[in-house]
């Protein structure tokens, strides 16, 4: 069987202070695979840069030009690390028989990519890792993914506990994918609904050895956000029958003025007057939020601009 050339795709944005590691250690594991015939020697990596504000596409550069393995495209702004993963896919699309995407910062545990190659030669097609753990976090911050998760799932997200971007992909897959035509974009849960002969992989995060995250909180809010309203109308749904449910209790209350009117004679004091004012008033204005969340992505849409644009490759 004539061995596959694999891609391994990484998406980064101010990487300067690990990048250079991150380059030594794929390259070694790509070698490593290369020599024992398990991938082509066409092989290599592929950086997305996301317009990167420090030294990273300086770093990148220069190892290109002494390092075969080492490929690049520079969008040409900063348009977030979805879309950049997606211009990487893209980008390797046309070399790769199959392609690994993973995070810049190794946290991504390299050794998981022989586990990876082992189920592509099993037959799938499609192998999404997940996450053992969360690694060196906060408890915050671990606490909040696991409800995030938790809640995506019940609002209809195709979406699973501890799923990342780690994930094997085939060219078929990434033809597949390239279908895909919306502005925004959550890339994990797009592979869920791709279908194709698809499996998880259990890995283990590694702590960060330079550097730090670039996705702040408000950032994975945005984020969660959009993993939601971007594949569910659930929370329409959910609205929906909130106001069914309102609309319900009131006729009991309707119902229970008017018997407290006609048989007691004496209104009640304006406290229930006051708390539902404020509680339909509160319902009322979490409604137009996420009504106002899906017209915005549907005037987003309608738009049609253009996701990225390349600015330089390295090929």
């Amino acid at each position: 069987m004539t061995p596959e050339t694999l891609y391994i795709v990484m998406p980064c944005f101010n990487e300067a202070a690990c990048i250079e590691t991150t380059i030594v250690a794929v390259s070694k594991k790509l070698d490593t695979l290369i020599s024992a015939g398990t991938i082509s020697c066409e092989s290599a990596m592929l950086f997305a840069d996301d317009g990167s504000k420090d030294t990273t596409w300086n770093i990148i550069s220069e190892h290109h030009k002494n390092n075969k393995l080492v490929k690049a495209c520079r969008l040409a702004g900063n348009r977030g690390k979805e879309k950049a993963l997606f211009a990487g896919l893209m980008e390797a699309k046309t070399h790769a028989d199959i392609v690994i995407c993973m995070d810049a910062d190794l946290q991504h545990d390299i050794n998981a990519i022989d586990e990876f190659l082992a189920l592509r030669n099993q037959g799938y097609e499609l192998i999404y890792g997940v996450k053992k753990s969360r690694g060196r976090e906060s408890f915050f911050r671990k606490s909040t993914a696991v409800a995030f998760y938790w809640i995506a799932q019940k609002l209809g997200s195709p979406i699973s506990q501890g799923h990342s971007d780690y994930s094997l992909m085939t060219k078929q897959v990434l033809e597949a994918l390239s279908e895909y035509g919306e502005s925004n974009m959550m890339f994990r849960t797009m592979l869920k609904q791709l279908g194709f002969n698809q499996c998880p992989l259990y890995f283990e995060v590694k702590n960060r050895e330079q550097g730090e995250s670039k996705m702040s909180l408000g950032s994975l809010l945005r984020l969660s956000i959009d993993a939601i309203t971007s594949y569910s109308v659930t929370p329409l749904r959910f609205i929906s029958g909130m106001g069914l449910l309102i609309f319900l209790a009131s006729l009991a209350m309707i119902a229970w003025v008017a018997y407290d009117y006609f048989k007691l004679g004496t209104p009640n004091g304006w406290a229930t007057v006051v708390c539902s004012l404020w509680f339909l008033g509160g319902i009322g204005m979490i409604s137009m939020g996420v009504a106002g969340e899906y017209i915005g992505k549907i005037y987003l849409e309608s738009k049609r601009r253009p996701r990225y644009f390349i600015k330089s490759r390295l090929q």
